[in-house]
């Protein structure tokens, strides 16, 4: 009985830790979110990333500077890139380009987020994807690098083992070429975060923690969806919790805020606070 009441105890004093908020470690922001202000003025908008507590970036665009400037302005605002976006063409033109911009920026990660098609995404379009993917990948590899593909909700239309996602994520190697997920994209593809974590364990090492609104349409084409359905964490369907708690499981190693909506800083903002009271 006594073994059974210290037992008791210890139980009750442990949970209050167990249900201390926090948020996903380390967080960043992905720039895109600021397009705007940065493609108006990118000092101040570095000043403003770092004032909302950023240290960390995820971004694919120079906004008109020369990187080595680009990368002179991160260090005076205490930033640092640690994914960089590089599209299909300059992948297909010039891998070692991307290898020059993310090495110089001192990224660890190249993320590619689009895939090539006509009208719909065919088998034909991912076998394409996946053989690319996985030389481009190891091309990076060779240079300290690691790639990431980032789907958009195309990817999760039925195809031949399961879904086209299913079929990309077979033929593509995991030595080389994984995935970054974007939580918001892939609900739309009307898919469930958490079973994809799972069933995926340790091929997500990036996420974009990013909600979408209430009754979004699930038409599995990104040009339908309004900016104003990205809204702010809590706001809309997703249920962070247990996508967090499997993120945190099935080795996600860096988050990224991102805002697709024009009214991105006081959404940030919003973000930021839900998280400073989510307990997962």
């Amino acid at each position: 009985m006594t073994s059974r009441r210290v037992f008791l105890a210890l139980a009750g004093a442990a949970a209050p830790l167990l249900s201390v908020p926090k948020r996903p470690q380390p967080l960043g922001l992905q720039i895109y979110s600021l397009r705007r202000e940065a493609a108006k003025d990118l000092p101040a908008t570095f000043a403003l990333i770092r004032k909302l507590g950023f240290q960390e970036l995820e971004a694919g665009s120079f906004y008109g500077r020369k990187p080595a400037e680009f990368q002179r302005l991160l260090a005076d605002n205490g930033l640092r890139v640690t994914s960089w976006g590089a599209e299909w063409d300059q992948l297909s033109q010039s891998t070692a380009q991307a290898i020059e911009h993310a090495r110089l920026l001192g990224a660890e990660y190249v993320m590619c987020s689009s895939i090539p098609r006509r009208k719909k995404l065919s088998v034909d379009d991912i076998g394409r994807a996946a053989d690319n993917f996985n030389r481009w990948g190891e091309a990076l590899a060779g240079a300290g690098l690691r790639f990431c593909y980032h789907p958009h909700g195309p990817e999760f239309v039925p195809g031949p083992d399961g879904t086209l996602f299913d079929t990309l994520a077979k033929r593509m190697d995991p030595r080389f070429a994984n995935f970054e997920m974007d939580v918001f994209w892939v609900v739309f593809g009307n898919q469930d975060p958490v079973t994809l974590l799972e069933r995926y364990s340790g091929r997500f090492p990036l996420m974009h923690v990013k909600d979408i609104r209430k009754g979004e349409p699930r038409t599995f084409d990104p040009g339908t969806v309004e900016e104003e359905a990205s809204v702010p964490l809590g706001a809309g369907e997703i249920d962070w919790p247990p996508v967090l708690r499997a993120s945190d499981k099935h080795g996600v190693k860096r988050y990224y805020i991102e805002e697709e909506h024009p009214d991105a800083v006081n959404q940030i903002r919003q973000t930021l606070a839900y998280l400073e009271n989510l307990r997962w």
